[in-house]
């Protein structure tokens, strides 16, 4: 008897579960539609709820109908889930007012990986040079570092960049692992000085 319940305690909890993962499973679903059916107010209502991939769902759809405004991608990239907080990284590129800079000390690695990303994207802007070159020299994760890299490679085609100091750290990246220093060879071959030319 004590077993047949423990039996139909689990059997609830499971199928609870079931059914809350079918919820979740809806709400992004109906995030999706919004985007490709131009319906801002579900989209914009999801932003809030309680599931990050809903939530993720919902930043993707608006985004899509052009429902985002600087405001709002602001509050979503102060996010609690790191996931939400790198879609919004994501979104953020077409919003040159948007500080990027700060989400390069974010204590996720894809959120660091997607403001690196996002800032060589965004290759009109060479003040961000000197924070992209302590994630290309310093941090731990490769990916952080390719992305640091390769957004400084995009940022030595602009003609008030640090290219002195851009080309000292894609020389050091020439000793990190193939993906980032492939990386720092297509920055480097930008550079006509005599030490880019040689480490090509």
């Amino acid at each position: 008897s004590h077993d047949r319940r423990l039996d139909r305690n689990s059997g609830h909890r499971a199928s609870a579960g079931h059914q809350l993962n079918e919820s979740i499973r809806n709400r992004r679903l109906r995030a999706v539609l919004a985007g490709h059916y131009n319906d801002k107010s579900t989209a914009r209502r999801l932003l809030d709820d309680s599931e990050p991939t809903v939530r993720g769902a919902a930043i993707g759809a608006l985004h899509r109908i052009g429902g985002l405004d600087s405001a709002t991608i602001r509050r979503l990239l102060e996010d609690p889930d790191a996931a939400v907080r790198a879609r919004a990284v994501d979104v953020a590129i077409e919003h040159p007012a948007l500080d990027l800079v700060p989400l390069l000390l974010d204590h996720d690695n894809r959120v660091v990986a997607a403001a690196a990303f996002a800032l060589g994207e965004r290759d009109d802007d060479p003040t961000t040079v000197p924070a992209l070159r302590v994630v290309a020299a310093e941090h731990t994760d490769e990916l952080c570092k390719e992305s640091a890299v390769a957004a400084l490679s995009a940022l030595a085609a602009h003609p008030d960049a640090e290219h002195e100091s851009i080309i000292t750290t894609l020389l050091a990246a020439l000793e990190e692992r193939p993906p980032i220093r492939r990386r720092a060879i297509i920055g480097l071959h930008q550079f006509d000085q005599e030490r880019a030319a040689a480490a090509v």
